[in-house]
């Protein structure tokens, strides 16, 4: 990967719709040999993908939120938590 390989790859990050043409003239190449490139920069994993980012304000989309939890090892105490069915207990003031 040269530097005009990653100045490539900064001009598709600001803008993933940009032609060939826009990025090869940014780049100081020609069309056909920059589309190459940003071909090879896919085929070799570099480019995994192209994203659209929605307003979802504008869409009037709500937010969904996806939240897995793991837990370790819950330490037990002397009231057999969590198996005696009193979590808490108070403490001293």
């Amino acid at each position: 990967m040269d530097s005009k390989d990653k100045r490539i790859l900064e001009l598709l990050q600001e803008n993933a719709l940009a032609t060939a043409a826009e990025i090869a003239a940014e780049v100081g190449l020609t069309t056909t040999p920059c589309w190459r490139r940003i071909q090879r920069l896919e085929r070799d994993g570099y480019i995994r993908g192209r994203v659209t980012l929605l307003d979802r304000h504008r869409l009037n989309l709500g937010v969904s939120v996806f939240v897995a939890v793991r837990t370790g090892p819950i330490a037990t105490q002397a009231s057999g938590w969590p198996h005696s069915g009193a979590p808490f207990r108070r403490s001293p003031k």
